[in-house]
């Protein structure tokens, strides 16, 4: 019998890998393993046409080790040591990274008399077990992961940003250089495994980005020279992600929306939306059909001008999409043009109605 704890264990699984999930007794060898993924899709109507050549996932599994974190590494060891003991997933359940593996088919997850079990199959379990031995491993990861670094700044930098901009800044920075050819090659395989971006003509571009949205923010700068981003930058752009709380103002803001909208989803929507929209030249009237969404005070002018100064605050020492990756300040300094200052636009009164009497 399943203890009460085990059976929510079963459940988070179940929620979080439900369309995944290989119901058979665990095989070990990957052709077993394609062939039982392969029924799993076909009883649920995906499409079949879905092939997974043996040689092209163990090619694929051999060039994502050398771009695997420390945690990514961490759990593929574990998943490598219950696939030697042919062991149950014990207590280690968590969705990041094992999702990253699960659905690029080099991990296969089976469900086998209410019991989980995470393979990777023998033929991986050589592939990543070499690579660990290896002289160049160490080295040639940490190569990988600070290209990888790299390539996320810029992204959260520029919004979208040429090949070419990221063999500048990398060689900018390095005395190893790279050519055009093999930073291409590399954000493609990085492209396949963290699928925060894509190609568009030479472009790579933020995934939260559709093509009409990147086609307008490249009329718009297109013309402009992009921001040479420092080290420190760097480092501190290469993390960023949708739930940070790492821009200079942010935390004040949030403090003082907190004070007037007391709904909390509605609050966390506003203070979320607010913090996004600094990183562009985000339109004054976007932000107020934000605040009144989440009734906030717009007719108070007590309110109205904190909200213009932290706003402000926030976006002088933002990096912008709309200006090549330069702060406010920084672009002003470079170009001599002056973006104006956050302002609120008026509300229009409105005209209330009034019922006539007999009516």
């Amino acid at each position: 019998m399943f203890s009460m704890m085990e059976q929510n264990k079963t459940d988070e699984v179940k929620g979080m890998f439900e369309s995944r999930v290989i119901n058979a007794e665990p095989m070990y060898l990957l052709a077993d393993c394609i062939a039982a993924d392969e029924k799993r899709r076909a009883a649920l109507d995906r499409d079949d046409e879905y092939k997974n050549p043996i040689e092209d996932i163990a090619e694929r599994f051999h060039t994502y080790i050398f771009l695997c974190n420390e945690a990514e590494l961490s759990f593929l060891r574990y998943a490598a040591e219950l696939s030697e003991k042919k062991a149950a997933w014990g207590d280690n359940i968590s969705y990041n990274p094992a999702s990253w593996f699960i659905s690029a088919d080099l991990i296969y997850l089976f469900l086998w008399e209410d019991t989980y079990y995470l393979v990777l199959p023998d033929e991986l379990a050589a592939i990543y077990r070499d690579a660990m031995l290896s002289s160049d491993f160490a080295a040639e990861n940490a190569y990988k992961l600070e290209l990888s670094d790299y390539a996320a700044a810029l992204l959260n930098l520029y919004g979208a940003y040429e090949i070419e901009q990221f063999v500048l800044v990398w060689n900018h920075h390095h005395k190893n250089k790279i050519t055009y050819e093999e930073a291409e090659n590399f954000l493609s395989d990085r492209a396949y495994f963290h699928s925060d971006f894509y190609f568009a003509e030479g472009f790579v571009v933020h995934d939260c980005l559709f093509y009409d949205d990147f086609d307008e923010l490249w009329e718009t700068t297109e013309t402009m020279e992009y921001y040479m981003p420092t080290k420190s930058v760097i480092r501190q752009y290469k993390n960023k992600g949708y739930d940070d709380s790492k821009i200079p103002g942010e935390r004040e803001m949030d403090t003082f929306l907190a004070e007037y909208v007391k709904d909390e989803v509605k609050l966390d929507d506003l203070q979320l939306s607010v913090s996004l929209s600094v990183h562009h030249l985000t339109e004054a009237t976007v932000i107020l059909r934000d605040l009144i969404d989440a009734d906030a005070p717009i007719d108070d002018e007590d309110f109205r001008a904190k909200f213009e100064r932290l706003y402000n605050n926030m976006r002088n020492d933002s990096h912008i999409w709309e200006l090549r990756g330069y702060t406010l300040h920084q672009f002003g300094a470079e170009t001599g043009e002056a973006v104006p200052r956050f302002k609120l636009p008026k509300v229009k009164a409105q005209k209330k109605k009034t019922r006539k009497a007999g009516r």
